[in-house]
């Protein structure tokens, strides 16, 4: 009985769990799983990037404040950070890497760099 092939659909010989008529065909359908999957982190990755340029520019502009609308404008996505934690009560910290920023009720934010212990704004 002939298989076809589950990647490009040849008919192909072999033993009966085979599904792919060859080695190019299994390698090239499994990366296309594996792309499809990380596709979501590669997206979260690159905001992640992207957000952690734009705190560490400032900071290397020694701006260790700025306003919600200048990082908005400046494309910083507030969604996407790699931790978050409530330190204090009403006063919540994120960090993008190791850039951390607590934005204030007035629509400061505060950035520092490094890690929490050491700082003056939690």
């Amino acid at each position: 009985m002939a298989r076809t092939c589950i990647r490009c659909g040849k008919p192909y010989e072999g033993r009966i769990d085979k599904k792919f008529c060859c080695d190019d065909c299994r390698t090239d359908y499994h990366n296309q799983i594996r792309r499809e999957r990380d596709s979501r982190f590669r997206t979260v990755n690159r905001i992640l990037a992207s957000n952690w340029k734009i705190l560490s520019a400032a900071l290397r502009e020694g701006r260790d404040k700025l306003s919600v609308a200048e990082l908005a404008d400046r494309n910083f996505n507030f969604e996407v950070y790699t931790n978050s934690r409530r330190l204090l009560p009403g006063r919540r910290t994120y960090w993008c890497y190791n850039c951390a920023y607590r934005v204030s009720r007035s629509g400061t934010v505060h950035i520092w760099e490094g890690g929490c212990q050491n700082n003056a704004y939690l």
